[in-house]
């Protein structure tokens, strides 16, 4: 396997586990990664639905434009999402304060991932 496919992999698999995890048990999920009880049948569906549907489809997409032999469309996806996400939460953390050790792991993490992303770009041009 190539470096590029490797990180395809690795992102799409990410975002697939992480939206069943939401997709099975959004309460108990939302309680580990924030610390805070969902409260209702509607905060559970949303969650089940934006946690778990919408990043289950992301890393679906991924593995799509990766296997139509569009893998430059899909370490771009995967830039394009880890920094949107990284940089938000950064915002998160400046104007709503401070927050749990995770929330720093996971940026971290989109760091990383957008690091490898690109790496793995350049590598296919």
């Amino acid at each position: 396997m190539n470096f590029q496919k490797f990180v395809i992999y690795l992102a799409a698999g990410f975002f697939l586990l992480y939206g069943l995890a939401f997709s099975i048990a959004p309460t108990a999920m939302a309680l580990l990664i924030t610390g805070a009880e969902l409260q209702g049948t509607s905060a559970i569906v949303d969650f089940r639905a934006t946690y778990g549907g919408m990043t289950i489809a992301v890393g679906l997409i991924m593995l799509y434009l990766s296997k139509i032999g569009h893998t430059q469309a899909s370490l771009i996806a995967i830039i394009l999402v880890l920094m949107g996400m990284a940089l938000t939460r950064t915002l998160g953390f400046i104007v709503d304060g401070r927050t749990n050790l995770l929330m720093y792991v996971y940026l971290g993490l989109e760091l990383v991932g957008s690091v490898l992303a690109w790496l793995a770009l350049r590598k296919t041009a």
